[in-house]
């Protein structure tokens, strides 16, 4: 592990970076783009002018729709998989690291892989040597320069029972210590409650002696005796929900409606289809309003529900930049909530739905799934 002065420079460039209210953002390189040739099924990457950069030769579990520095690949005769640089080298061979049959993807300059002996994992950079050797059971990618990682894992099945390699069961979780780290591998605190992980905005940190007001953040202690703090996506929204976009239906709704969005009908009207802000206002805002002018927080029928961005619904350009290297949703920066409304019960029951996904400029309805359109 590094020294603590490089670690108190890391803290300190962090903190000055966030006061900005930006994330750690990579230097920017020119990128390559996968495609598909149809006929083999296989993977290739061209450049921005359409270039073929390497030809369509991969296959497996490789996924990376974007390739910056480096990205995990599979060769589909063999099945091995390695790590390619753009310079053709491939590098830690038979150790990608794998989660639900995926490859992983570069963030922030850093890609894990799984050493294939100890079982533990790691970072490479972005040139592909090791940047954080192999130490802990499993690990999250780097978010604004830390990460969550476990150690003194054990695997543990459904039924509580061990995992066993040799009877394994099929899904099952790990059970150790979370903690959080810098791009140095220094701990910066240990024993992090996982439960309270989910909802955190990573490049909302700050640095601060004592806890922060629980409204909107959540802290941590850290090794140091200082306090982590971030903001916590869950809880701003259902503040934001009911005390800005719920009031603000009357006038200005229109500047919390992301650019497109898809409605789809519950009876009568089954298709999924898509309109412009200006064009869903126009044909539905009041529809909108008497919808949503019996919603209240203490409404036992409504729940706020974190969801993702669907891939395979929210295809068009316009949704690109929400989604990660490998395609999919970037919950770490963009994360979506589903309001949901239930009517009736029993056999007559129907819930109508409303999707909000977070922006740049803020929360954007993007979707509304209703049962009667007027």
């Amino acid at each position: 592990m590094n020294s603590k002065k490089m670690y108190g420079l890391l803290v300190g460039m962090t903190f000055c970076l966030l006061l900005l209210g930006k994330p750690v953002l990579a230097q920017q390189v020119p990128v390559w783009y996968s495609f598909t040739d149809s006929k083999q099924e296989l993977i290739g990457y061209k450049d921005a002018s359409g270039k073929v950069k390497i030809p369509a030769q991969f296959g497996g579990f490789t996924r990376a729709g974007i390739f910056r520095n480096i990205i995990a690949v599979m060769d589909p005769k063999t099945y091995k998989s390695y790590y390619l640089l753009k310079d053709g080298r491939a590098v830690a061979r038979d150790s990608s690291y794998i989660f639900d049959f995926t490859f992983d993807c570069e963030q922030e300059g850093k890609i894990r892989f799984r050493d294939p002996k100890t079982d533990q994992v790691g970072y490479l950079d972005k040139h592909g040597k090791v940047a954080i050797s192999a130490l802990y059971n499993d690990a999250r990618p780097f978010y604004n320069g830390v990460a969550v990682v476990l150690y003194n894992g054990t695997r543990f099945c459904p039924d509580g029972s061990l995992y066993d390699a040799k009877h394994p069961c099929e899904h099952w979780s790990w059970a150790g210590v979370t903690a959080l780290i810098d791009t140095a591998a220094e701990v910066i605190i240990d024993s992090l409650d996982y439960n309270m992980l989910d909802h955190l905005n990573w490049y909302s940190m700050q640095i601060r002696d004592k806890p922060a007001d629980t409204t909107f953040r959540d802290s941590f202690k850290a090794k140091d005796g200082r306090y982590y703090t971030f903001s916590n996506y869950e809880k701003e929204f259902k503040y934001w929900f009911y005390n800005d976009y719920i009031k603000s239906l009357a006038g200005k709704s229109g500047q919390h409606t992301f650019d497109l969005v898809s409605i789809e009908g519950l009876s009568g009207r089954t298709l999924r289809k898509s309109y412009s802000r200006k064009s869903f206002h126009t044909q539905y805002q009041q529809v909108l309003i008497k919808k949503m002018s019996h919603i209240r927080p203490d409404n036992k029928d409504l729940q706020i529900i974190p969801e993702e961005l669907n891939y395979m619904i929210y295809t068009q350009t316009l949704y690109k930049s929400f989604y990660t290297d490998c395609g999919e949703a970037n919950n770490a920066q963009y994360p979506l909530f589903d309001v949901v409304v239930s009517f009736g019960t029993g056999a007559t029951s129907y819930q109508e739905r409303y999707s909000f996904l977070h922006t740049t400029s803020g929360y954007k309805l993007i979707a509304v799934s209703w049962k009667h359109l007027n």
